[in-house]
């Protein structure tokens, strides 16, 4: 991920994981998601099925990504960072302001109580 980041600007990195996200979700899916960064830099895909944690590459054939059910996503929230266990590790997520966490646990509160 580190070429990635090294070779595109935030602008250019933002198009490419746009295009990536067209290509894994329907049509319907990208009515509502929510695309956020992980403070190490991963960037990660919640919508109505679950997340999508994406490795991006230089090559946009080449990301990959590794799926969470909704089913098994759980946030912990503190303060103004939410994390959220996954496989071995853990997805871990700061925002600047309490108002902004808070605004992305409701998100996530409507995104996943709302039927599919």
């Amino acid at each position: 991920m580190n070429e990635f980041k090294q070779v595109f600007n935030h602008a250019q990195q933002f198009l490419i994981l746009q295009a990536y996200i067209d290509s894994q979700l329907s049509e319907e899916e990208l009515m509502n998601f929510t695309l956020l960064e992980t403070v190490d830099g991963i960037p990660v895909v919640f919508y109505s099925a679950g997340a999508l944690v994406i490795q991006p590459n230089i090559d946009l054939d080449q990301f990959t990504h590794s799926f969470l059910p909704k089913n098994k996503i759980k946030l912990q929230r503190d303060l103004n960072d939410l994390v959220v266990p996954f496989s071995e590790q853990k997805l871990h997520f700061h925002f600047d302001q309490i108002d902004e966490a808070e605004q992305v646990v409701n998100d996530f509160v409507y995104l996943y109580s709302a039927p599919e």
